[in-house]
């Protein structure tokens, strides 16, 4: 059984687990929106268990550590139950964890699509946040963005006219969205949208754990001229979640060079341009 199914994986594997293991596989499946969203020292009080112990309970099934195994759960359980995706939502700290040289390699990319833009969008994902750190001493843009971490990050970059998008606080993930949001972007254009997503299917489009999320973003594509999305390999596995808009509504998309054949065929198909990036290893 892969990682995609690891909510299943776990539960089946229940009897086999040791009293440790079995008491975080336990809190896992009753308390699933703790688990994805409380730092690992609250777990391990909540659980009754070591901050070492999860980690090799993380470990046991593969993962590199809490962050990645919480990302799969989410996908897997949201998988299961489409319901549940918006209240499981990977935080962003967890996100910028997971796949974070791969990510710093698109942003590195997307950088230079910038240099044809006066002004642009940015999205609050983690390969956004990238993004924005390479923003900092770029040409003077306008840039508008949803996510408090990019206005921190650009906020002594005077050369740039800063703007952000209003709304209702998202706390987990440091952005803003709701109505307010996607009403300030109506009247607004703007020459290029960056996003990011935690899905994305040659057939389904994108597509994100939180529907208000979706809705700023399909706002995003509207108020731009270019759609550019940037995406590790790993988010073109999973199941489709709160869809955001079909590929036909992208310009460009930005991933790995990990990334199948297929899904390249499938994707250049659809009659969008594909950048793949060579990730460093260390």
């Amino acid at each position: 059984m892969s990682k995609n199914n690891i909510a299943q994986r776990i539960q089946e594997d229940r009897g086999s687990l040791t009293r440790a293991f079995r008491k975080i596989a336990d809190f896992l499946v009753a308390e699933p929106q703790q688990f994805i969203s409380n730092p690992i020292r609250i777990l391990s009080e909540s659980i009754g268990v070591s901050e070492p112990t999860i980690i090799r309970f993380a470990r046991h099934y593969e993962f590199q550590g809490l962050p990645d195994l919480r990302l799969a759960f989410a996908m897997s359980t949201a998988a299961a139950d489409s319901n549940l995706s918006a209240h499981l939502e990977p935080r962003l700290k967890d996100k910028e964890v997971v796949n974070r040289e791969a990510k710093q390699a698109i942003a590195s990319r997307a950088v230079e699509l910038t240099t044809s833009d006066n002004s642009l969008l940015l999205d609050s994902g983690s390969t956004a946040q990238f993004l924005t750190e390479q923003l900092v001493d770029a040409p003077a843009k306008t840039i508008m963005t949803t996510s408090l971490n990019s206005v921190l990050i650009l906020r002594n970059s005077n050369q740039h006219r800063l703007i952000m998008s209003g709304g209702t606080l998202r706390p987990d993930a440091m952005s803003l969205a709701g109505r307010m949001a996607e009403t300030n972007l109506s009247d607004m254009a703007f020459d290029t949208a960056y996003l990011g997503v935690d899905i994305i299917n040659p057939e389904r489009g994108l597509s994100t754990f939180s529907e208000e999320e979706s809705h700023l973003n399909r706002a995003m594509i509207r108020a731009s001229k270019r759609v550019v999305v940037m995406v590790d390999s790993s988010k073109f596995v999973g199941p489709a979640l709160h869809n955001i808009c079909d590929l036909s509504a992208v310009d460009i998309i930005i991933s790995d060079t990990s990334l199948p054949a297929d899904i390249c065929s499938a994707i250049k198909g659809r009659g969008v341009d594909l950048i793949l990036v060579d990730v460093p290893s260390y």
